[in-house]
C-alpha cells in the first residue's frame, strides 16, 4: 500500500482528530505484531507487577513471662492456696502493663495449664524472646522463713547485674528483701537462650507473706515493680547500642 497517497486522501476526509485516533490504532496493532513475534522467538516477556500482597514478618516477642507450675502441677501450697493460681495472678497483671506500655511479649501460660519445663524454655527459645521472667513462690518447713529474692544463673554474663536491677525494684514492696540469688541449677535459668531470671515473691508458707501474695492490691503493686525493672533491663542490657540480639546459655552441668 501507498502510505502518502493513502494519507493524502485521508486528509481531504478526516479531521485532524480523526488522524490521530488512526496513528494510535496503527501504532498499538504494529506493537501487537513486535509483541508476538518475541513470544514466539523465545525473549522474555515484560515482567508483570504481582498483586499479591507481602505477609509482613514477624515480630519476635520482646519479653517471656513465664507463670511458674500450673495444670496437675500446683507447685508449693497453703491450705486451699497454691503457688500456681498466685503466680498466675500476677503474670496476668504483669500482661496488662506490658500491653498498655507497647511492650512486646509472650505468655508462657494464661490459664490453669501444666507446661513442662523443657516446653518453657523451647517456646522461649524458638519464638527468639529476648527476656525471659519466671514468676513463682518460695516455700519452706519454718514457717518464719519470709521475703522476695531475684534468682540468676551465675554463668550468664548479663545474669547478675540485671538480676539487681530487679531487686532493686522489689526491695522495698513490703516484703523483707532477700537480695539475689545465684541459681545455676534451675532448668529455665540454664536452657533459655536469652537472659533469665526467676523471681521468688515471698514464702506462701509464711502468713504474712501468704496474706500479701493474695491480695489484688499487692498483685497490681508487685506487677507495676516488675515491669519497671523489665523496662531498665530492656534499655540497658537488651537494646543498648552494641547489645547483642540474644545471650546463648552455657552448657549445663
Amino acid at each position: 500500500m501507498d502510505f502518502n497517497k493513502f494519507f493524502e486522501k485521508t486528509n481531504k476526509k478526516l479531521s485532524h482528530n480523526m488522524l490521530i485516533v488512526l496513528i494510535i490504532l496503527l501504532s498499538i496493532a504494529i506493537i501487537a505484531v513486535i509483541g508476538g513475534y518475541l513470544r514466539k522467538s523465545g525473549a522474555p516477556a515484560v515482567p508483570q507487577a504481582s498483586s499479591s500482597t507481602v505477609e509482613p514478618l514477624e515480630t519476635p516477642p520482646m519479653v517471656v513471662i513465664d507463670a511458674g507450675h500450673g495444670g496437675w502441677e500446683p507447685g508449693a501450697g497453703n491450705g486451699q492456696i497454691n503457688e500456681k493460681d498466685v503466680v498466675l495472678d500476677i503474670s496476668l497483671e504483669i500482661e496488662k502493663l506490658l500491653a498498655q506500655k507497647g511492650i512486646e511479649y509472650l505468655m508462657i501460660r494464661t490459664d490453669d495449664t501444666y507446661v513442662s519445663l523443657e516446653d518453657r524454655a523451647k517456646i522461649a527459645n524458638e519464638k527468639k524472646g529476648r527476656l525471659f521472667i519466671s514468676i513463682h513462690n518460695n516455700s519452706f518447713t519454718d514457717s518464719a522463713q519470709s521475703g522476695i529474692l531475684t534468682a540468676y544463673n551465675p554463668n550468664s554474663p548479663t545474669g547478675r547485674d540485671i538480676a539487681q536491677v530487679m531487686q532493686s525494684k522489689l526491695s522495698d514492696i513490703g516484703m523483707r528483701n532477700r537480695d539475689i540469688m545465684p541459681r545455676p541449677n534451675l532448668y529455665v535459668l540454664r536452657h533459655t537462650e536469652m537472659p533469665a531470671l526467676l523471681l521468688e515473691i515471698g514464702f506462701i508458707s509464711n502468713k504474712k507473706d501468704l496474706k500479701l501474695m493474695t491480695d489484688g492490691d499487692f498483685q497490681q503493686k508487685c506487677a507495676q515493680r516488675i515491669v519497671s525493672g523489665i523496662e531498665e533491663i530492656l534499655k540497658d542490657f537488651i537494646l543498648a547500642p552494641g547489645t547483642a540480639a540474644g545471650e546463648e546459655s552455657p552448657e549445663g552441668d
